[in-house]
């Protein structure tokens, strides 16, 4: 493990002290570094020779005695004798990480080198030491354990030699191996320690407030009604996800779920007879945590008689530029919203259309993904493709993984609408035959908009037949009630994909009350939701959802409650 030993490093041509001369005349560059921790209080500089084997003086005399103090002496000292490589050349390799990154990689099996400036110092016995680095205003806690280096060759002695000679100021490389503590997430600290040293999580938590009472005000101009509706409740439906179950003491023997999203109940709303309704507010998805997903998280949507799918585009535009010009005011300057983001924001947006734009980046048509042979042709296309198949993969997952793989991306240039989404996946959506696409694909008048790689929003025409509703939910069963199975091996196994296909609890249940409830009459409606976190990592720069939610995310709240002291803090229209 190399070090740098210099508190700003710098390069010769930037030194504050001129060349000096040794006994033996070898020139000798000094370096200036501040030794605030090192030296008495009325001592505020030391100059030591790195030209020289032994500590040079000279230069140190003519700027009085009182610069050199026995304490950085010693220091100077040892590291010049010791075996550690002082001012290293810097070697690029390919796990370097910045800190800001580093996140992206933490579930990969291969190591990380990472640098930055050492911030703290803690040392916990002989044989471990927590070292907080920074690097661009991003830190991260380095754990250091004797016991991980021990096949290295590193003894005890060295380990301790190492830990004593550093200091706050240091620049270090660390190699992160298998054996690792908590990396998901960057901060150790709990989340009120971190705000009184980190003011960009205050500001972030402005930007919040500031996005959410933004969209207040752009519907409220606009004669909308803000509504609650019910977070517990007999079934939970909206979305296709997996909910959170519990039970109530006034009910002990019925199960309740927690919402996954508002959209039912806000639609029963329209049909009783409230033409412009949204809400702000918490959805819950018993599913997995990573950076980009919480299983508390917070949504928007909204849904208005007699506005078409394009109407709903054009919302949306408007929307996020009063948004941006909102976040925009603010006196705070968030330094990692890409710029080109920024300038795209205005328009005019790019627009896909789905199965023709897969089929033309796949060089080959999708089969029609209403037919009983779907399935196997999908494995098929995937197979013939070495495409990684996403979890119990069911027909609306392949086809949505192969969205993720060729069209999303486009929405890192700029913002980017996918439009007439197959129907398997938009189930309480109106559908149609596609007019061009070939295979006589069935469509939804739907439409995603994806910005810098993520999905923010999701709208579409609400289907309004208590017939076709019925049928669709019946279509989703098809993925939810087949007896599960090994799948992953299916292929390279050779077991008939359609004997593999494993029963999916996400998908969509019927809900009996909801098609009740349109058979007294749902008007032509537009629905648009989004999920309010992803937004505000936009427009503040955030890779990770824990970053904009006020005490992290759900890994980060739990460790609170235990009394962890080193707390981490870090589908549907309302997909998070």
């Amino acid at each position: 493990m190399a070090f740098d030993s210099s508190a700003n490093k710098r390069k010769k041509n930037r030194c504050d002290v001129p060349e000096a001369a040794t006994g033996d005349s070898l020139s000798t560059t000094f370096l200036l570094r501040s030794a605030r921790l090192q030296t008495p209080p009325w001592i505020s500089r030391a100059y030591f020779s790195t030209g020289a084997s032994n500590l040079s003086t000279r230069g140190a005399s003519k700027l009085g005695s009182q610069h050199a103090t026995k304490e950085v002496e010693e220091r100077l000292q040892e590291l010049q004798s010791s075996t550690i490589t002082l001012y290293p050349r810097y070697q690029h390799t390919p796990q370097a990480r910045s800190l800001r990154t580093l996140q992206e990689y933490v579930d990969t099996n291969a190591g990380d080198d990472v640098s930055g400036r050492v911030t703290s110092i803690r040392l916990s016995g002989s044989k471990l030491a927590f070292v907080d680095i920074t690097e661009d205003q991003t830190k991260l806690q380095v754990m250091m354990s004797h016991s991980s280096l021990e096949d290295t060759g590193i003894t005890l002695t060295d380990f301790k030699y190492f830990c004593r000679l550093l200091r706050r100021g240091d620049y270090i490389f660390e190699h992160r191996g298998l054996a690792t503590t908590e990396l998901a997430e960057s901060n150790f600290q709990p989340r009120h320690v971190e705000m009184q040293t980190d003011p960009e999580i205050i500001e972030t938590m402005k930007a919040r407030a500031t996005l959410i009472r933004t969209m207040r005000q752009f519907f409220e101009s606009r004669e909308f009604v803000e509504v609650s509706t019910p977070i517990l409740s007999a079934a939970a439906g909206g979305a296709t996800a997996k909910p959170f179950e519990t039970k109530a003491m006034e009910f002990p023997h019925r199960k309740l779920s927690l919402r996954i999203a508002p959209e039912l109940w806000l639609k029963r709303l329209i049909v009783g007879g409230l033409d412009k309704v949204f809400e702000i507010g918490p959805s819950f998805r018993n599913e997995g945590l990573d950076k980009t997903h919480n299983p508390e998280f917070t949504t928007c949507e909204f849904y208005a008689v007699r506005h078409d799918l394009r109407q709903l585009m054009d919302m949306t535009m408007r929307l996020v530029i009063d948004i941006h010009q909102a976040i925009s005011a603010l006196p705070y300057r968030f330094a990692n919203v890409p710029a080109h983001l920024l300038d795209s924001i205005c328009g005019p947006y790019e627009e896909l259309d789905f199965i023709p734009s897969l089929n033309s980046a796949l060089g080959t048509d999708l089969p029609n993904l209403s037919s009983p042979s779907a399935y196997s042709e999908l494995l098929e296309l995937f197979r013939s493709r070495s495409l990684p198949l996403p979890s119990n993969p069911t027909v609306p997952r392949l086809v949505d993984k192969l969205s993720s793989l060729y069209l999303e991306p486009n929405s890192l240039r700029k913002p980017l609408w996918i439009t007439n989404i197959p129907e398997c996946l938009s189930p309480l959506a109106k559908s149609y035959i596609h007019p061009t696409a070939p295979n006589d694909q069935p469509v939804a008048a739907r439409a995603e908009l994806f910005m810098a790689g993520k999905e923010v929003v999701n709208c579409y025409e609400e289907e309004n037949s208590p017939f076709e509703q019925r049928r669709k939910f019946m279509e989703q069963q098809k993925y939810g009630s087949l007896k599960s199975r090994p799948q992953a091996k299916s292929i390279e196994n050779g077991i008939t994909p359609d004997e593999n296909l494993e029963g999916d609890e996400e998908a969509m249940k019927v809900d009996e009350d909801y098609l009740r409830a349109l058979e007294w009459g749902l008007p032509p409606t537009g629905g648009w939701g989004c999920g309010i976190d992803r937004l505000v990592m936009l427009f503040t720069g955030k890779e990770r959802i824990g970053d904009v939610l006020s005490f992290g995310n759900l890994r980060a709240v739990t460790r609170s409650t235990e009394g962890d002291s080193n707390t981490a803090v870090g589908g549907s229209k309302s997909d998070q």
